[in-house]
């Protein structure tokens, strides 16, 4: 057994070629639930921050979660939560469930236990999450910054984006979310099995390693790819807005328009709130998923 994987991240010892694991899939799912649901007013208010929604251009986190409970309440800390409930549930499935198999197809070409190998199946598993689940990151996007736009729901948001640009609407911002959640997950599951093996030395048992473990993964996930995400955050909160030509912003276009505005520092704003809430959220995802593992599924 490789030192500093728990025993359920471990690879198959199967020979043949490697499917999708059930237990992985619904592990998965079951994780990105319970993430999800404990992180989501967090990441609503790193997407008002990111896409400035609601005048609070100039707002830290604090005041920016101040206004927004004086302006709708405690609901508004979870407005949009229906469509990343569900949608990181699948994500979840989705990157555990790829990440085993890739990781086991590494292992039967002869990869040894890793870094390496943990870093590339789960650049493998981000990439693949990102391909299938761009429309839901849109939808999300959509609902959290509409404090008062008739965005009744999901659906809503997803009709008014189709009827607005087209289908292809769905997928703004679809670029830096592949590239960004590509480089993410690479060093999600490679800094996960580290800090595990690191906790591990000092005697910690496997409870607290997978706890710390995840959150230190979850944190090195975002700081890898933070700009990135804040670039799409600003393309599928605004996908009509258009430059001086006429011609839709690009991701260089915004990547323009924050470093005219509020140069390098804009590219991370909101990184705050996002690492806050990405500690807790990896450690109840990672702890998750392991005891769901654990389980006679």
């Amino acid at each position: 057994e490789a030192v500093g994987q728990p025993a359920n991240l471990q690879s198959s010892p199967h020979k043949s070629f490697p499917m999708l694991d059930k237990r992985e899939l619904i592990a998965g799912c079951l994780a990105g639930a319970a993430g999800q649901t404990f992180g989501h007013p967090l990441d609503t208010v790193k997407v008002r921050m990111q896409t400035h929604t609601g005048g609070i251009r100039d707002l830290g986190a604090w005041q920016c979660a101040a206004r927004m409970l004086s302006e709708g309440g405690p609901r508004t800390f979870f407005r949009g939560l229906s469509i990343p409930l569900l949608s990181k549930s699948v994500e979840q499935c989705i990157a555990f469930g790829v990440r085993g198999s890739a990781d086991r197809t590494l292992e039967a070409a002869g990869w040894q236990p890793g870094r390496s190998r943990s870093g590339l199946s789960g650049a493998v598993a981000g990439a693949t999450t990102a391909l299938l689940l761009t429309p839901v990151y849109l939808v999300k996007v959509q609902l959290q910054v509409s404090a008062r736009e008739g965005l009744s729901g999901p659906f809503v948001a997803a009709y008014r984006t189709i009827a607005n640009v087209g289908l292809s609407g769905l997928y703004a911002g679809a670029t830096p979310i592949l590239i960004g959640t590509t480089i993410g997950y690479s060093c999600r599951f490679a800094c996960y099995d580290k800090a595990v093996e690191i906790v591990k030395g000092y005697g910690a048992g496997d409870t607290t390693a997978t706890i710390l473990g995840g959150g230190v993964a979850g944190m090195a996930t975002w700081a890898s790819h933070y700009p990135l995400d804040l670039l799409s955050a600003r393309m599928q909160a605004r996908p009509l807005q258009v430059d001086g030509q006429g011609a839709k912003l690009t991701m260089l276009g915004h990547l323009r328009e924050v470093l005219r505005e509020a140069g390098p520092r804009g590219l991370f704003r909101g990184l705050g709130p996002c690492l806050l809430r990405a500690f807790p959220v990896n450690a109840v995802i990672f702890l998750s998923y392991e005891m769901s593992m654990g389980l006679k599924i």
